[in-house]
């Protein structure tokens, strides 16, 4: 590698470095998220350069409890990497004493109480946890939540939410969500669940996504990427998301790019009271664009226009069939 190539490595580690370090800051803002974006798509380089810097935030973090390095120094890190192995040698004594804690707290954790948080369709609600954490629950609606000691537990059934996760490193926050579970020790992201699959889009930070059957089936998310798992062929299927549209529903609007009226009648279900159900032969019509979630009538009424729709309303609520 020349000289030139070693610099703009380094250079493009210190700048991965500095956006791990803006975009889990609790000021962080839209334009932040808009900027990062771009950086990230504008050379896969710069990609790598954030998941390494991102991975070993996460490796070191809980092994570091007094005041945080303002910028990680991933070229020290690269010449340092037999010392990380060292730094786990030294913390091996804790972690052992850790878990043989674990094993004289079992009673006290079993003892937390389980919180069921539920929303009707066309009602959302923000619930802020004991730990600092926040959730954004969309319409219909239904996940419960257990604060133990050593860990975070929520289990969601159908349901929508954007979590903005208090960073804990002893106590990381676990999602059961269909047949995935969701790790995290603070970051922000949305879940999105329905009755044939879940999707899971970051905000900011890391998110592991793993499967609650196989422990070593997993995949780590950062920001802009989202994972995909649909029941009925079990793949996890990883691509980009745009931060500024993955959780536009909690500022009243949805905005897709090729998806099926089926998915698109499933979140109307739960932005609206009444419920929205498609035909079989209109399921799979395709819509990009963005919906305003004003009013269902008016949003039934835009989707007419712009697929081969008809709207009926019956004592079931509204039907979606092909002209």
């Amino acid at each position: 590698m020349t000289q030139d190539a070693v610099i703009k490595d380094e250079e493009i580690a210190a700048q991965a470095a500095a956006w791990v370090v803006r975009l889990r800051a609790d000021d962080v803002t839209v334009e932040d998220l808009d900027a990062a974006a771009a950086w990230l798509s504008a050379d896969l380089a710069h990609r790598r350069a954030f998941d390494e810097a991102e991975g070993l935030w996460a490796a070191t973090d809980h092994l570091v409890h007094a005041q945080a390095s303002p910028v990680v120094d991933l070229a020290a890190h690269r010449e340092r990497r037999k010392g990380i192995d060292r730094r786990w040698m030294v913390a091996a004594p804790a972690m052992a004493a850790a878990l043989a804690a674990a094993v004289f707290l079992a009673p006290l954790l079993q003892s937390a109480p389980t919180v069921v948080y539920q929303t009707a369709p066309g009602e959302t609600r923000t619930v802020a946890l004991e730990d600092g954490s926040r959730l954004q629950i969309n319409g219909g609606s239904t996940l419960s939540v257990k604060m133990e000691l050593g860990r975070r537990l929520v289990h969601m059934d159908q349901a929508e939410a954007v979590f903005d996760v208090a960073h804990d490193a002893g106590r990381p926050f676990l999602i059961d969500v269909g047949e995935s579970q969701v790790r995290v020790v603070g970051t922000a992201f949305n879940i999105r669940r329905s009755a044939q699959e879940t999707e899971v889009s970051v905000l900011r930070g890391v998110v592991e996504v793993g499967d609650l059957d196989r422990s070593g089936r997993k995949v780590r998310l950062t920001v802009g990427q989202a994972v995909r798992r649909a029941d009925a062929d079990d793949r996890m299927t990883v691509a980009p998301v745009d931060v500024r549209t993955a959780a536009a529903w909690t500022r009243g609007r949805r905005a897709y790019d090729d998806k099926p009226l089926s998915e698109i009648a499933a979140d109307l279900s739960r932005a609206f009271a009444t419920p929205v159900t498609v035909a079989p032969d209109a399921a799979n019509l395709r819509f990009s664009g963005v919906l305003v979630l004003d009013d269902e009538t008016a949003v039934i009424g835009r989707l007419e226009r712009f697929l081969p729709i008809k709207a009926t309303r019956g004592p079931q609520g509204v039907r979606l069939e092909r002209r």
